[in-house]
């Protein structure tokens, strides 16, 4: 059982900090549509499911081809690349998410250390936090391309434990989706809930694991609370 009060507060970005109002399906698409000039059937693939998920289904293709791990990271490269550019328009019609900003003011004057774990890249994620208004609240950010594993492999919040001087059980982690529960379940830190609107495809099976779960009427008050119970 964890006993520690919290010393920092790791945030993810899309969905729980700000509205990202990315065109997803036009990120799939042009994903897919580099997974298949490289070799994959398109049938193999669907703009219905995550991105990574369709990435992961080409990396077992491309393995049972023989392609070599060097040719395999140069096609995720350009994948990646494609999914910037959306992710970039995004970025710049980012909006805050209402009352957080109460919550972030209320964190930072009880001198909680805070930090962002995303999917995003760094600089997206940066550009995202500039447009809503609310980047001096965070002193690390973590995106997909800062680490080689991503949230919910330890590897993800152990980067920015070290950046902060915590240990692990001394954080708090806020989500809206299963992957940030259960990277907060797989190093042993707290975690808060979100329920906000989100894909169906997007798992949410381990918030009952969660400390608490938040729905967004209860932003910033109920939130509030709930982190003040924690220090």
């Amino acid at each position: 059982m964890i006993k520690k009060p919290i010393k920092a507060i790791c945030w993810d970005l899309d969905g729980t900090l700000i509205h990202f109002k990315i065109n997803s399906v036009k990120a799939r698409r042009k994903a897919i549509k580099v997974l298949v000039e490289f070799g994959i059937p398109k049938s193999k693939l669907s703009k219905n499911l995550p991105i990574l998920e369709n990435i992961e289904i080409s990396k077992s293709i491309y393995k049972e081809h023989g392609y070599s791990k060097e040719k395999v990271r140069d096609i995720i490269k350009q994948v990646n690349e494609a999914i910037i550019e959306v992710e970039f328009e995004a970025a710049l019609k980012a909006t805050i998410i209402e009352g957080i900003d109460q919550v972030l003011e209320y964190v930072e004057k009880q001198k909680i250390k805070q930090a962002i774990f995303t999917y995003n890249t760094h600089n997206n994620a940066v550009v995202s936090l500039k447009t809503a208004g609310i980047s001096k609240y965070f002193e690390v950010i973590a995106g997909r391309d800062d680490i080689k594993n991503l949230k919910p492999h330890p590897d993800h919040l152990k980067f920015i434990c070290k950046q902060l001087n915590v240990d692990c059980d001394e954080i708090l982690i806020i989500g809206d989706t299963g992957r940030d529960i259960e990277a907060a379940i797989n190093i042993g830190a707290y975690s808060i809930a979100l329920n906000t609107k989100i894909p169906k495809f997007i798992k949410r099976d381990l918030f009952s694991l969660a400390q608490k779960i938040i729905e967004p009427n209860e932003i910033p008050l109920g939130l509030i609370k709930s982190i003040e119970e924690l220090l």
